[in-house]
């Protein structure tokens, strides 16, 4: 048991240190789910608007994001929310959980704390036994506001249960699945990229599965992506494939721990290569520096995002149907039902940007990372500068987020183009794409000036963009007033092909963001490093 020394007071410090991101996590995800019920009610309130709605799961797209299919036939509103609802809130839970226990595994070995941490008395075992039991608490209690959401609504009891109970045991697999990874690469960004990597894998073992067979086939076994929705929740429930979950969170846990025992502190069970002795001539600048480090994260978000850009472009084909079948949503939105491909390729291409901001703030904080370890310091005790360092750290998101924005916007345009067999789409939608981007580059903007002047509330940007997120998914849905709207980051700029480009606004936000960096330039000029 001397191995597990500490824990208790382990779990309680994450618990303390981490009160803020757990919480904004849990009421996100809870309060999502709370409004989307009576929402999607709401809206598909007739058996004509549901079983329109199941036209659309039956496409490849739909079985991709909808899951095995069942309940298509009679399409109900408990199954409708057991089929589109999952795969979006266990997305979320994959990133809370690796992000979560890599921050406290491999991230504080990699800083050196773990092995302070150590010097005192404290098992061994105790900080991974620590992240995993907080990640476990903050899936169940996530699972449990699911429940109680489902439940309020008038939804059946046991397969409300049943729902909740699967998006928290594959919460927690997921942790598990991190866990392993963390003890192969010495870095905590190697160990979140293969926990990434891995879930991934596991979804298109799901994907495959679902596409070979309505209901699901051998590989979706394989895949804890699979089990939840495998319980039939509001069509035929059963629980025994819930009972997969355990069996594997404790294989994994043993092999974590196992293989934590194989390896030294610090240290990986993948040894990282050494460099060469000179840097090559494409490195031998600190822009060079930041794109290799970079490259791998920026092949992986562009692929991504063009992939399910595609994907999404070929429901243009169907989404005509299940909208045509429901005039109030038509009228919700605010479109004639001429505008009705332009307006659902107008608003998807605002998921495909809001993704790209996403990886732009995450990449410019790396840079905050850098700082915080020291390496930043040794950098800049060269013949570096503070603003070219930081200049080339924010130049490589920029074009990298730009580029995935426009690459994303020209796949879904050759997805609606492939479904409609009109390519003039292409252009379209590319254009469309391209139209947001000083969005994009608005929130590196804010990033930069926050980090430059004042670093701890760097989470305003978050929570602007988490705003901004909430108010595009749900904003129509639930009839937010037009003032709501209207303060989201993403309603800045007219959404193209529906609106007509506005130059005043495309140059005004551009010239926001120019202000922003400038001024987070020059104040990480002016300040101390490191500062909290």
């Amino acid at each position: 048991m001397r191995k597990f020394t500490g824990t208790w007071a382990l779990i309680r410090f994450i618990l303390r240190r981490d009160r803020i991101r757990m919480t904004v996590w849990t009421v996100a995800l809870g309060a999502s789910m709370f409004a989307m019920i009576p929402a999607m009610a709401d809206m598909f309130q007739t058996p004509e608007q549901l079983q329109a709605r199941a036209m659309v799961m039956e496409t490849p797209t739909g079985i991709v994001f909808g899951g095995p299919g069942y309940g298509l036939d009679d399409y109900t509103l408990g199954v409708m929310l057991a089929t589109e609802l999952p795969m979006t809130l266990l997305i979320a839970l994959a990133v809370m959980s690796i992000l979560h226990v890599v921050r406290h595994t491999r991230a504080e070995e990699e800083s050196g704390r773990a092995e302070l941490l150590r010097a005192n008395v404290l098992g061994s075992s105790a900080q991974m036994t620590a992240a995993l039991a907080t990640n476990a608490l903050a899936n169940t209690v996530i699972g449990a506001l699911m429940a109680l959401s489902l439940i309020a609504n008038d939804l059946a009891a046991a397969d409300s249960v049943a729902f909740g109970a699967g998006m928290a045991l594959a919460g927690i697999t997921f942790g598990a699945i991190t866990a392993v990874c963390a003890q192969v690469s010495e870095h905590s960004r190697g160990a979140s990229g293969l926990a990434f990597m891995a879930v991934g894998v596991l979804f298109m073992f799901r994907v495959v599965g679902d596409m070979a067979e309505r209901g699901g086939s051998a590989p979706s076994w394989f895949s804890p992506w699979a089990w939840a929705q495998q319980t039939r929740m509001f069509d035929d429930l059963r629980w025994w494939p819930l009972a997969l979950y355990p069996l594997v969170i404790a294989v994994l846990f043993a092999a974590a721990f196992a293989l934590a025992g194989r390896r030294d502190l610090g240290a990986g069970l993948v040894a990282s290569r050494p460099g060469p002795a000179e840097a090559g001539p494409l490195l031998n600048s600190v822009f060079a520096l930041n794109l290799r480090l970079q490259r791998t994260s920026i092949i992986v978000w562009t692929a991504a995002i063009s992939l399910f850009a595609l994907s999404f472009g070929t429901l243009i084909s169907e989404i005509d149907v299940m909208v045509e079948q429901n005039p109030e949503l038509i009228a919700r939105m605010g479109l004639g039902a001429q505008d009705l491909s332009h307006g659902f390729l107008g608003m998807l291409v605002l998921y495909v940007v809001m993704t790209a901001t996403a990886f732009a703030v995450l990449s410019v904080l790396r840079a905050r990372a850098e700082e915080s370890s020291g390496r930043a310091e040794l950098t800049l005790s060269a013949a570096v500068g503070r603003i070219r360092w930081l200049g080339a750290a924010v130049l490589v998101s920029a074009l990298a987020a730009s580029t995935m924005t426009v690459l994303g916007g020209l796949a879904m345009g050759l997805g609606a183009g492939i479904a409609t067999e009109d390519y003039g789409w292409v252009g379209t939608v590319t254009g469309a794409a391209a139209a947001q981007l000083p969005l994009v580059l608005l929130f590196i903007g804010l990033t930069v000036l926050f980090l430059g002047v004042a670093p701890r509330l760097v989470g305003l940007v978050w929570a602007w963009f988490g705003y901004g997120l909430a108010v595009t998914v749900l904003g129509v849905i639930v009839g937010m007033p037009d003032w709501m709207l209207d303060v989201s980051p993403f309603s800045l700029l007219p959404q193209l092909p529906v609106d007509e480009f506005g130059p005043v606004p495309f140059l005004a936000v551009l010239g926001a963001a120019a202000v922003a960096a400038a001024v987070g330039l020059v104040g990480f000029r002016n300040r101390d490093l490191a500062t909290v």
